[in-house]
């Protein structure tokens, strides 16, 4: 059903309005020339005062609505009436019915308003109106963050975590592994206040699907807040009293603000210092969970230190039906439902001795966190470090060309050797043989290998006439280890004789 009527124009400022629902009128009105009005539209009240419009009906379906307290604002969708006769007579099916406002231009050349009524059913406008809601920018936006309204009963840690993984599932259509690792990070920002460290996630992919991940993820995260864009202004104005999740939109994601998301995983990190005697607040620490969306590639300056990769591409496919958006009522559940894990496992969060080791020094740290808010579920915890394990491979493999691990590699595979001493001049022809059998052409001085062999924390000394190198005493030998630990580089030499080192076993 399809009627329409002319109203007064308003300024575009109260295009969003919260929805209302207007008394409405309705009468028939004498017909006319088609030609008076655009088709479908029923002017009722002229736009310039002192003048009068006939009302006109363009077809015998078309009714006027002739209650001008009923116009509402232009761009207002109002449920008029869940009984209206035209939807209940003709449809035998429960309506409701809406206004919408839409300027037109009328024969004359000037413009109106007209006010068209249209009818569907209480399911697509529930879903229209909710929309409506969530678009209502009038609201303070801090007002619209998602916050628990009690606690609820969750079940075990599994179950839960089942349910949230499968509404990832449905919602992003992403594959398991990344469903999985999300459901970890959601539940994490839940108990991050405990944590040392605040892991974040950082996505790739097309704009839509990345949006579509933000958006799931503002359901489940704790405190959560959608952002475009990123400066130190914005930072600067969030609440921090409510340790929020930030949910940011920023495919132009700076270095510097690559460098401050990284640092801020951790606590105690300033973006700023004021003077003393400042009447302003003091700086705030930017602590806490974030998941940024960085556009279709991860940028190659703009590494983002302590955070989970998720890639929100995936294959070409025709989608038979898009997911439903998760109802209102549904999101609060898993509010509620969180809120009680929240309170039931703070203090264990607190407490726990969890700790992760066999994958980098930073997943390490990552895998820590994450697997501290997963109480109770020890397979749960094994299932995080299994998903993490290729990532950790593939620092190390992206790593071991560096000529960091070069050095510190060659260097463990002289020790090895049972010398009592190695010279870096020996490090060096090491590194460049291990590059010719590669194929490679670059190659590398002594003095460029001891510089990187001494930002490692491995310090030359002078041996003689020989040059600098080191003493093989057990000090020695026992941070070489640990360096390359670090490096990754334990377990990955080539000689025999590092099968019988007894601190490779150690540190393996």
């Amino acid at each position: 059903m399809t009627e329409a009527t002319e109203a007064p124009m308003v300024d575009d400022s109260t295009l969003i309005q919260t929805i209302a629902a207007p008394h409405v009128e309705e009468s028939l009105a004498p017909a006319a020339d088609p030609a008076a009005t655009p088709a479908d539209a029923v002017p009722f009240h002229h736009e310039e005062p002192g003048t009068e419009e006939p009302i006109s009906l363009q077809s015998g379906t078309t009714e006027a609505t002739i209650s001008k307290d009923a116009a509402g604002t232009e761009g207002q969708f109002a449920p008029a009436s869940h009984s209206s006769p035209k939807a209940t007579a003709n449809d035998q099916v429960r309506q409701d019915v809406w206004t919408v406002n839409e300027r037109l231009r009328r024969k004359d050349g000037a413009l109106a308003s007209f006010r068209f009524k249209l009818s569907a059913s209480p399911e697509a406008t529930g879903v229209f109106q909710q929309m409506i809601d969530e678009g209502d920018y009038t609201c303070d936006p801090w007002a619209r963050i998602p916050f628990p309204a009690c606690p609820e009963p969750y079940g075990i840690t599994g179950e839960l975590f089942a349910k949230i993984k499968g509404a990832f599932k449905e919602q992003t259509r992403l594959a398991d592994r990344d469903c999985a690792l999300l459901t970890f990070w959601s539940i994490s920002t839940w108990l991050h206040v405990a944590l040392p460290l605040a892991p974040g996630v950082a996505i790739t992919g097309c704009a839509h699907e990345g949006d579509a991940v933000l958006r799931t993820l503002r359901a489940f995260c704790y405190h959560p807040v959608l952002l475009v864009g990123l400066t130190s202004a914005t930072l600067d104005t969030i609440r921090w009293q409510l340790n929020p999740t930030l949910l940011i939109n920023e495919p132009t994601l700076s270095a510097r603000m690559a460098t401050l998301m990284g640092s801020s995983t951790g606590r105690g990190y300033l973006a700023c210092i004021k003077a003393d005697g400042c009447p302003t607040s003091p700086p705030p620490d930017y602590f806490g969970p974030k998941a940024v969306y960085l556009g279709e590639d991860l940028p190659p300056k703009s590494v983002l230190q302590n955070y989970i990769q998720i890639s929100a591409s995936r294959a070409p496919e025709v989608e038979s039906q898009r997911a439903v958006p998760l109802s209102a009522e549904t999101r609060q559940s898993f509010q509620n439902q969180l809120l009680g894990y929240r309170l039931h496992y703070l203090p264990e969060v607190v407490q726990s001795d969890f700790s992760v080791f066999g994958l980098t020094s930073e997943l390490n740290a990552i895998a820590t966190a994450l697997g501290r808010c997963i109480v109770d579920a020890p397979d749960l915890r094994a299932e995080l470090i299994s998903l993490l394990r290729p990532y950790s491979e593939h620092q190390l493999a992206e790593s071991r060309d560096s000529l960091g691990m070069l050095a510190v590699g060659a260097a463990l595979s002289l020790c090895h050797q049972g010398k009592d001493q190695v010279l870096v001049g020996e490090i060096a022809a090491e590194v460049n043989r291990v590059l010719k059998d590669r194929g490679e052409r670059l190659q590398y001085s002594p003095e460029k290998v001891g510089h990187r062999l001494k930002k490692a924390g491995l310090l030359s000394r002078r041996m003689g006439a020989a040059g600098n190198g080191f003493l093989m005493d057990n000090a020695t030998q026992v941070l070489l280890h640990q360096v390359a630990v670090a490096y990754g580089c334990v377990g990955l030499a080539e000689d025999k004789e590092n099968l019988h080192c007894p601190l490779c076993e150690q540190y393996k």
